[in-house]
């Protein structure tokens, strides 16, 4: 349901998504004190006019984090690189915020060897190996998370183009499970020509999305990859505090119920280390199946309605952090592998 001024005529405080554009137009006959997004991103919010109004402004940045590393390791063990990537694959992350500081931690811990572009990050606080674009751009595997803006001196909207393509290889996976703008459309399928995988999450035009596009994507899915339980309800939790102090609230924090654990069991005594790490892969893993109803879907309408209807109709994942393997069979370096991937390990 879309949120329209009348709404807010007696509200205090507003908390959104990313549907809803936040300006002047929607706020201006309100009361409203405080504003919160579920969201990392507040191109959608017109901060200068909050600014003017006194009105606080919270985001969620950093709450799907977690989720989102989930994705690229799914797409990772699904696009067939997870045994190389514990080789040493190199990865490039195109931008090093809290995404990128969380995929960075764990695909490093899995083997992959790290490089990274942010021109807003300093070198010594990086804690990896900052490249230039092309440098990055050369890895086996390449991930984008940046912020989207057009910010100067380094904006990124489109940062992806026809000439940065020349520097991917070939035999390259390339995800984004970031900003669809970053990379433009004619680049994607300039990388599809010359054979890379192409993981899609994000799209150049969303919520339209090119049936050809579409058709040349190794997997396709509808800007879910941050959906999970966990991030939902960290979302939430990342907003509470910022209300409460905005409005004056007598809130008792401690009672937040944590989520519910769901155990999963697979019998790990037989394999190498590796082929154990994706033997529970294939047990969780979700992409193949949300690429084949987002295909199915987008068959019968392609229209952005239904694009925004498969977001907001996403049967939310459980994040991998979520979930206690029963996994007492496991190698010492099988359990080491489990843990770097984001599972917690029970008996």
């Amino acid at each position: 349901m879309q949120i329209v001024p009348s709404d807010l005529k007696d509200a205090n405080a507003l908390l959104t998504r990313t549907v809803t554009r936040v300006d002047s137009n929607l706020l201006q006959d309100s009361p409203i004190a405080f504003v919160g997004t579920a969201s990392a991103g507040t191109d959608h919010i017109d901060t200068r006019y909050l600014s003017e109004r006194g009105i606080k402004l919270a985001n969620a940045a950093g709450c799907n984090a977690g989720a989102v590393a989930d994705y690229v390791l799914d797409a990772i063990y699904q696009c067939h690189r997870l045994e190389s990537l514990i080789s040493g694959a190199t990865v490039g992350l195109v931008g090093y915020g809290a995404v990128g500081r969380h995929l960075a931690a764990r695909l490093s811990i899995l083997g992959g060897k790290i490089k990274v572009y942010d021109p807003y990050v300093k070198s010594t606080e990086a804690g990896v190996t900052l490249c230039a674009l092309p440098e990055v751009l050369g890895c086996s595997i390449v991930s984008l998370h940046a912020a989207l803006h057009t910010d100067q001196p380094h904006p990124s909207a489109q940062m992806i183009d026809n000439t940065a393509v020349s520097y991917i290889s070939p035999d390259a996976l390339f995800i984004n499970a970031g900003r669809g703008g970053l990379v433009t459309e004619e680049a994607l399928h300039r990388m599809a020509d010359k054979g890379v995988m192409l993981v899609l999450d994000t799209w150049p035009e969303e919520p339209s999305v090119s049936q050809e596009l579409l058709s040349r994507a190794t997997f396709a899915t509808p800007h879910i990859a941050g959906y999970t339980r966990t991030a939902k309800s960290n979302a939430t939790d990342f907003l509470i505090e910022p209300l409460v102090r905005a409005l004056s609230l007598d809130y008792p924090f401690n009672t937040l119920e944590s989520e519910d654990t769901r155990r999963v069991m697979v019998d790990l005594s037989r394999q190498s280390d590796s082929h154990g790490l994706m033997d529970v892969m294939k047990v969780i893993s979700r992409l193949a199946q949300d690429d084949d109803q987002f295909r199915k879907s987008w068959e019968k309408s392609q229209t952005p309605d239904n694009f925004e209807t498969q977001r907001t109709q996403y049967r939310l994942r459980d994040q991998y952090g979520a979930l206690k393997l029963e996994a007492a069979n496991a190698s010492t370096e099988l359990q080491r592998l489990l843990s770097a991937a984001g599972f917690r390990l029970g008996s």
